[in-house]
């Protein structure tokens, strides 16, 4: 009779992911989706407000529902692959949207202002693929890159809509 062969296991197959929870439903889904629709309203508000200061302040705090809706998408991600939040970054993709966010503040009111406001679409950019691809979980790499993309989307589309007066 032969003795049994031991058999080598790797590192995933030795230490098994705990299984994935069930999607999100019920209440989960929605908080998004009503910070959404009430950040697009508000937003939109600014158009029929006659008061301008009133109007700007329906068009940050419409984009501010925006961001807190991206920010609780992407942590409801995180959550759904079963990861944990982190505080530093664990891949490079996030170091370098975190680079870019610094940047883009830093430059933000000097001379070449315009410069930051690429480089808030860059970090942005770099935040998402960090959290799609790289499977990053660093919270500061999920909020201050989407708020930088926040903030250069709100700006932007303000002049090309609404303009100085």
């Amino acid at each position: 009779m032969e003795a049994p062969k031991e058999v080598v296991r790797s590192t995933l197959q030795q230490h098994p992911r705990t299984p994935s929870p069930p999607p999100a439903s019920g209440p989960r889904r929605r908080w998004p989706l009503g910070l959404r629709i009430g950040g697009l309203a508000v937003a939109a508000a600014t158009f029929v407000v006659p008061d301008p200061d009133i109007a700007g302040l329906c068009w940050t705090a419409g984009f501010a529902l925006l961001f807190a809706a991206m920010v609780t998408v992407v942590v409801g991600h995180v959550h759904a692959r079963g990861d944990r939040l982190s505080a530093l970054p664990t891949s490079a993709a996030g170091w370098v949207a975190l680079t870019c966010f610094a940047a883009g503040a830093a430059l933000l009111f000097t001379p070449v202002a315009e410069i930051s406001l690429a480089l808030g679409l860059v970090a942005a950019a770099a935040g998402v693929s960090a959290v799609s691809v790289s499977r990053e979980r660093s919270l500061p790499v999920i909020m201050l890159p989407l708020l930088g993309g926040t903030f250069v989307l709100a700006f932007l589309l303000g002049e090309l809509l609404v303009g100085h007066k």
